[in-house]
C-alpha cells in the first residue's frame, strides 16, 4: 500500500483502515491480478468461470474511461447540485475523467471487492487532486457495508444522486451489484416516504399532542398500568387486508370463547363491527384529520364496549365524543409529553415508537404488555383480487385503479408465489420485520392467506392455530375494561414546574427571534455595501443565535419539531454555504435560507399561541385541583 494512502485512510477513514488491517494480503484471491495494457497503463484481470475479464480495457483504459463518462452524460444531467456514486473503483481512470469535467461536483466511491480496493491502494495515490471532492469511500467488508455507506450519503445530502458503475462490474459482481441497486432503491423510497410524512404531518403531530394533553391527563396510560401483565397470553392483531373477510367466523369463535385478546388496528374495526364482532380494543395512531372517519362507526352506533388505545399524537378529532373507555400510549412524536410528564418515582415515561403503520406500533405495544404470542390476521401488505382492503370500509376505495396496478411492485407471498404490492405497503412490511427482529423471544405467527411474506414470522392458517394453541379461555371477564384506574397519576408538582419553566422559555424565544432578525438585517446591509469582512463576523453571531434556538425549550418542544424538514434543510445547507467561494453569493444564500426559516418559526409561534394557552389551562386544572385535594 502506498504510504500516502496509509496516511490518507488513517486520517479520514480510520474504520476502513482497521478493516483492511484485519485482512491478510496472502488470503486475497489470486484470481484478481494486475496486468499492463497495450498502451503501457495498468488494468485489473479477474478470472471468473475459467474466463479472463478485465475491469478496464486491456488496450486503452483512458479512452474507455472517456466513453463511460460520455455515456453517463447522455443519460443524466450532472452539475454541482448532483452527487455521484461510483459503483466500482477499479484503478480510478473513469473518476479522473469525471473530476476533470466536473471539478465542483461531489462524489462517493463504493468498491464491492476488497482485492480490487487493495490493488488501487498499491498503485494509485488518493491524495491526487482528482479526489479533492470525495465525500465518502467504502469497500464491502461485510453485509452491513451497503446500508452504512448509503445511509451516510442519503442522510447528508439533498442533492440529486447519480450512480455511475464500471460496466464490467454487473458481470463480475452480479449478485453484489443487484443487491446494491436494490438497497439503494429501497432506501431512496424510504427517505422520500419519511420526508413526505414529516412534511405533511410535522405541524399536525405537535398540534395533536398539545390538544390531546387533556385526554392524556384524564385517561390511563396502558403501558404504565399494564406493562408485562399479559405474560403467557396470546394477542390477535387484526388489520384490514382483503384476507380478513375469510377469517370472520374464526375470529367470532375466538372472541366468543375468550381464547385470545383481539386488537383491531386502523380500518379493521369497520369490518369487525359490521360482522358484529367487538374487539377487546381498537388501536389508532394516525395524526390526520381523516383518521376520525376510521372510528366513526363506533360513535354512530354509540358502542361503549370497545376501549380505544390511542397514540398521544393521534388526530385530536378522533378522541372527541368517543363513547367507550380511552387508554393512551405516549408516542415518539410527542415532544410535549416528554417535556411535561414524569412518573412519581422520577422515572421517564415509556414511549412507543411511531411507525408508518398502526400495526407496527401496536406490535410494539403488545410486546411491552407481555404477550408471548402474537397472531397477525388480515395483514396482507399487498393486493389481492384487485383489492386493497377488507369489506365494510366506506370512506376509502377498496378497489385498485389501473394506474396502481401498473405501478405495483412484486414481492413473495406466504406461499412463495409473487404478489403485487406498492411502496407504502412494502415500507410497512419492512418496519414490522425490523420490530420482530428486535423483539427477543416473541413468537409472531402470520395467518394472512395470500399476504406478503413477513420475515421473522411463521405462516400457519388461523383454523390450524385454533386447533393447536387456542384451546382454553384466557381473556378476563371484562377484557381491557377491567383496568382499575380511571387515569394515570403523573407527577403533578413536576408538571406545574415544567409549565412555569416553559413560559420563561417562551418569553426567551421571542427575544431570540428579535435578535436573530436584527443580525440578518445587518448582514443584508453589509452584503449590499460589499462589506464582506463585517458580514463574516456577523455570520458567527448568527450561528450563535441558531444555537440559542436549538437550546431553547420552547423551540425544542414545539417549533423545531413542527419544522423538522425546513430545519434539516437549513442545517444541511450550512456546509454548502461555507463552500461558496463568491462572498456576495454566499451572503445572499445565507440571508435567504435563514430568513425563510425564522419567518416560518415566527408564524408558527403566533399560530399555536391560543393552543398553548389552552394546553396550559388543562395542565393547571389537572395539577392544581389534584394538589388542592391532597392527591
Amino acid at each position: 500500500m502506498l504510504k500516502d494512502n496509509v496516511t490518507f485512510l488513517k486520517k479520514k477513514y480510520p474504520r476502513l483502515y482497521e478493516e483492511l488491517a484485519t485482512i491478510e494480503t496472502d488470503n486475497l484471491h489470486s484470481n484478481i491480478t494486475i496486468e499492463h495494457t497495450k498502451d503501457n497503463h495498468k488494468t485489473i484481470k479477474v478470472k471468473k468461470d475459467e474466463k479472463d475479464l478485465y475491469v478496464h480495457s486491456k488496450y486503452a483504459p483512458l479512452r474507455e474511461a472517456e466513453a463511460i463518462i460520455n455515456k453517463i452524460e447522455e443519460r443524466d444531467s450532472i452539475d454541482e447540485n448532483s452527487h455521484v456514486i461510483f459503483y466500482g473503483l477499479g484503478l480510478g481512470y473513469h473518476i479522473d475523467v469525471f473530476t476533470q469535467r466536473y471539478p465542483s461536483t461531489s462524489f462517493s466511491i463504493y468498491e464491492p471487492s476488497v482485492e480490487i480496493f487493495r490493488h488501487f491502494l498499491d498503485n494509485v495515490n488518493f491524495n491526487k487532486s482528482a479526489f479533492n471532492n470525495i465525500a465518502n469511500i467504502q469497500f464491502e467488508f461485510d453485509t452491513t457495508a451497503i446500508d452504512v455507506f448509503l445511509g451516510k450519503i442519503l442522510n447528508k445530502t439533498n442533492k440529486k444522486i447519480v450512480i455511475v458503475d464500471l460496466p464490467i462490474y454487473e458481470n463480475v459482481f452480479n449478485e453484489q451489484y443487484n443487491t446494491f441497486l436494490s438497497r439503494f432503491k429501497e432506501l431512496i423510497n424510504s427517505k422520500r416516504g419519511n420526508l413526505h410524512t414529516n412534511y405533511v404531518f410535522q405541524k399536525r403531530w405537535i398540534i395533536n399532542c398539545m390538544k390531546n394533553i387533556k385526554e392524556i391527563l384524564t385517561t390511563p396510560n396502558i403501558v404504565t398500568e399494564r406493562i408485562g401483565s399479559y405474560k403467557g397470553k396470546t394477542a390477535i392483531l387484526v388489520a384490514a387486508g382483503p384476507s380478513l373477510n375469510e377469517e370472520i367466523e374464526n375470529l367470532r369463535y375466538i372472541k366468543n370463547n375468550g381464547l385470545a385478546y383481539i386488537f383491531s388496528v386502523g380500518s379493521a374495526i369497520n369490518t369487525l363491527i359490521i360482522n358484529n364482532i367487538y374487539p377487546h380494543a381498537a388501536c389508532t395512531i394516525d395524526p390526520s384529520v381523516k383518521n376520525q372517519e376510521v372510528l366513526e362507526i363506533i360513535k354512530q352506533k354509540d358502542i361503549s364496549e370497545i376501549p380505544m388505545i390511542f397514540g398521544s399524537s393521534v388526530g385530536y378529532e378522533t378522541l372527541e365524543n368517543y363513547p367507550g373507555k380511552k387508554y393512551h400510549m405516549i408516542t415518539s412524536q410527542d415532544s410535549i409529553a416528554t417535556y411535561y410528564l414524569r412518573n412519581y418515582d422520577n422515572s421517564a415515561i415509556n414511549v412507543i415508537y411511531d411507525a408508518p403503520t398502526v400495526a407496527a406500533a401496536t406490535l410494539q405495544l403488545l410486546y411491552v404488555l407481555g404477550f408471548d404470542k402474537i397472531i397477525l390476521v388480515g395483514q396482507n401488505l399487498g393486493y389481492r383480487d384487485k383489492k386493497r382492503y377488507s369489506e365494510g370500509i366506506t370512506y376509502s376505495s377498496i378497489e385498485l385503479t389501473d394506474d396502481e396496478l401498473e405501478k405495483g411492485i412484486w414481492v413473495k407471498d406466504v406461499y412463495g408465489n409473487e404478489i403485487l404490492t406498492n411502496n407504502s405497503f412494502n415500507m410497512m412490511r419492512s418496519q414490522i420485520e425490523s420490530y420482530i427482529k428486535h423483539f427477543s423471544n416473541l413468537n409472531v405467527i402470520n395467518t394472512t392467506k395470500g399476504g406478503a411474506r413477513i420475515e421473522g414470522t411463521e405462516f400457519i392458517e388461523l383454523e390450524e392455530i385454533i386447533k393447536r394453541c387456542l384451546n382454553e379461555k384466557v381473556v378476563e371477564e371484562d377484557g381491557l375494561n377491567s383496568l382499575e384506574k380511571n387515569k394515570t397519576d403523573y407527577d403533578k408538582e413536576y408538571l406545574l414546574t415544567q409549565s412555569r419553566n416553559m413560559d420563561k422559555s417562551y418569553e426567551n424565544a421571542l427575544k431570540i427571534n428579535k435578535e436573530y432578525r436584527d443580525i440578518l438585517n445587518k448582514i443584508e446591509k453589509a452584503i449590499n455595501n460589499r462589506n464582506y469582512t463585517q458580514a463574516q463576523n456577523l455570520y458567527v453571531k448568527l450561528d450563535k443565535e441558531l444555537k440559542k434556538i436549538e437550546n431553547n425549550d420552547f423551540y425544542k418542544t414545539f417549533i423545531l419539531p413542527m419544522n423538522r424538514v425546513q430545519y434539516k434543510i437549513l442545517a444541511d445547507g450550512i456546509e454548502s454555504f461555507n463552500e461558496e467561494k463568491n462572498p456576495h453569493e454566499q451572503g445572499n444564500k445565507i440571508i435567504k435560507s435563514f430568513s425563510n426559516f425564522i419567518d416560518i418559526c415566527i408564524n408558527d409561534i403566533e399560530m399555536i399561541e391560543p393552543i398553548y394557552n389552552e394546553m396550559k389551562g388543562s395542565i393547571s386544572i389537572y395539577a392544581e385541583s389534584s394538589l388542592t385535594k391532597g392527591v
